[in-house]
């Protein structure tokens, strides 16, 4: 049984809908390539992707350690592609998190990010991650 059904409906767009949600996903090619440029691209989506799943693994550690990980944030900078070998190589993300976090907890949350993210595992480009407390 399929999770998603995905249909290239023209001009570099797709639409992804997740069959038990109906919840629809849009992306683009960038106007440059030959694409509408109006919703995010393909890479943009696989930033998100790795910032979710991150911020998945840092909250459900956080929770598991007493911490309140709610409104904890990240932003999802430019990825870097190499054009000749069609890849992905860097993937900029400043996760911004509560300076109440104690530096024990820092640390665990920072090598989850890191280590036990099944996104980022999975992947071979440069996962650019920067940490701020405030």
């Amino acid at each position: 049984m399929s999770i998603t059904t995905a249909k290239y409906v023209g001009n570099g767009r797709v639409e992804a809908v997740h069959n038990e949600s109906a919840v629809k996903v849009t992306t683009d090619a960038r106007k440059p390539v030959g694409g509408l440029g109006e919703n995010q691209t393909p890479v943009e989506l696989l930033g998100n992707s790795l910032a979710a799943c991150a911020l998945t693994i840092m909250g459900l550690q956080a929770g598991k350690a007493g911490a309140d990980f709610a409104g904890c944030y990240a932003e999802v900078g430019e990825c870097e592609e190499d054009m000749e070998k069609f890849s992905v190589t860097r993937i900029p993300i400043t996760f911004h998190l509560k300076a109440e976090f104690d530096e024990k907890l820092r640390k665990k949350l920072e090598n989850f990010a890191h280590k036990g993210c099944f996104v980022g595992n999975s992947l071979t480009a440069e996962k650019a991650f920067t940490f701020v407390y405030e």
